[in-house]
C-alpha cells in the first residue's frame, strides 16, 4: 500500500512548497500550475505537503559530499515510488535530481518541515537521511549532514543517536540504540528500552502509510535487538 494522493493534491503540495522558503527552487520545475491558495495547498494532508520539502532535504544531504552515487539515487527513487506510487515518484525526483545541483539551505528546508510535520514523522524522515547516507557504503560527510538535519529538524540528541545506531556495526552499536553506556546497570538499560519502545512503536505512524510503518518496524525490531545483545553479552 503505497502512501498515495492524487495529482491535484501534489499540484497542492508543490503550491505549499513555492509559498515557502523552497519556492525558487521548485518554481518551474513541475509542468502544472500549483499556487499556495489552492485548497490541495491548505488540505494540510501530512504526507503530500511535506513529499517536496522532504525529498529536497535528502538531496541536501546526498550533496554533503557533493557526489551522488547511482546507488543513492536508486534508493531515494526506490522509496519515492514506494511511498508516494510510480506517478508521484516521478515528479518529485524531478525535484530531487534538480536540487542536487543547488546550494540548499538546510535550515530553511528544516523549518518548513518542522511546520507540517509532527515529530514521530520527522523520526522516520531522519531514518530516511541516514540510510541514504550509507546507501552506497557510509559517507561522512553524508552522516554528519543527516546528523545536523536531525538537530535541525528539532529531534533530540539521544534520538538522533539511537537512529544512527541502527545503521553502525561497531561494538557500541547496542548502547547507541539505546541511548545506554556501558557503564549502565541491567535496570537502567531496559527501563531505556521499555521508553524506546513506547516511542518508536509502529501504531505512532500507522497513519502515514505503509513504507513508513514499515521503517518504524526496523527501528522498532533494532531496539529489541539491541536489548537483547546487551542481555546476552552481560550473561557470557
Amino acid at each position: 500500500m503505497t502512501m498515495g494522493f492524487t495529482g491535484t493534491l501534489l499540484g497542492g503540495a508543490l503550491g505549499w512548497a513555492l509559498g515557502g522558503p523552497l519556492g525558487g527552487l521548485i518554481g518551474g520545475l513541475v509542468g502544472r500550475e500549483a499556487t499556495a491558495e489552492s485548497p490541495a495547498g491548505r488540505a494540510g494532508a501530512e504526507g503530500a505537503s511535506a513529499a517536496v520539502a522532504l525529498v529536497v532535504l535528502m538531496a541536501a544531504v546526498a550533496r554533503a559530499d557533493e557526489r551522488a552515487s547511482r546507488g543513492e539515487v536508486r534508493y531515494v527513487k526506490e522509496f519515492l515510488t514506494r511511498a508516494f506510487g510510480a506517478e508521484n515518484a516521478a515528479d518529485l525526483m524531478l525535484v530531487y535530481k534538480r536540487a542536487l545541483q543547488k546550494d540548499l539551505d538546510l535550515e530553511a528546508i528544516a523549518a518548513q518541515i518542522r511546520g507540517s510535520m509532527s515529530r514521530e514523522a520527522r523520526v522516520e524522515v531522519l531514518h530516511l537521511l541516514f540510510g541514504l547516507a550509507h546507501a552506497d557504503g557510509p559517507s561522512g560527510a553524508k552522516i554528519a549532514a543527516a546528523r545536523e538535519a536531525g538537530a535541525r529538524l528539532d529531534i533530540a540528541p539521544d534520538e538522533v543517536r539511537a537512529v544512527e545506531g541502527i545503521f553502525r556495526t561497531d561494538a557500541d552499536r547496542a548502547y547507541e540504540i539505546l541511548g545506554a553506556s556501558r557503564s549502565d546497570s541491567m535496570d537502567e538499560i531496559r527501563r531505556k528500552y521499555r521508553e524506546l519502545a513506547m516511542k518508536y512503536h509502529p501504531d505512532r505512524v500507522a497513519h502515514l502509510g505503509e513504507e513508513f510503518r514499515l521503517l518504524a518496524e526496523e527501528k522498532f525490531r533494532a531496539i529489541r535487538e539491541a536489548l537483547e545483545a546487551i542481555e546476552k553479552g552481560r550473561s557470557a
